[in-house]
């Protein structure tokens, strides 16, 4: 059975965030991962909710979704996180513009609607010698299948 389109999302986006260069091939699919004390800048990139109604009438008719995508970016530093966190946030977020041709409207290869920029939020702590940091990056995806088939792009 073909992957759900969500699933198809979030592969696309890791794929296109592989390589940046705060991150470089340390880009996940999931919302958890261990990563040691001192680990280096790693990046997450996980759904969490998501809305839908009819969208198009017909046979069959076609299912309008829009889910929150987060790219989460963690970092283990000597010194406070800030500035590479603001590094790492426009990395990822011309990486995804990278993922959008704005000429056709054409989102993540066809994949997507819509991809908008929703919101951003930063955490810093200091634990022993290390500060721990994370950013995260909300992204709307509107995108839209077949009901009864969420695997087909519609």
């Amino acid at each position: 059975m073909p992957d759900h389109v969500r699933k198809q999302i979030r592969d696309a986006i890791v794929a296109g965030l592989t390589g940046l260069p705060s991150t470089a091939e340390r880009v996940y699919a999931g919302r958890t991962r261990p990563l040691k004390p001192g680990h280096d800048p790693t990046l997450l990139v996980y759904t969490r909710a998501e809305t839908s109604q009819r969208a198009v009438l017909g046979r069959p008719p076609k299912i309008e979704r829009r889910c929150t995508l987060h790219v989460e970016g963690r970092v283990s530093t000597a010194t406070p996180p800030d500035d590479l966190l603001d590094q790492i946030t426009a990395e990822i977020e011309a990486g995804i513009a990278a993922l959008i041709n704005y000429g056709t409207a054409v989102f993540l290869g066809g994949l997507a609607q819509n991809v908008q920029l929703t919101a951003t939020e930063m955490v810093a702590e200091a634990d022993g010698d290390r500060h721990i940091g994370g950013v995260r990056v909300e992204y709307l995806v509107t995108y839209r299948t077949v009901e009864g088939a969420p695997t087909a792009v519609a």
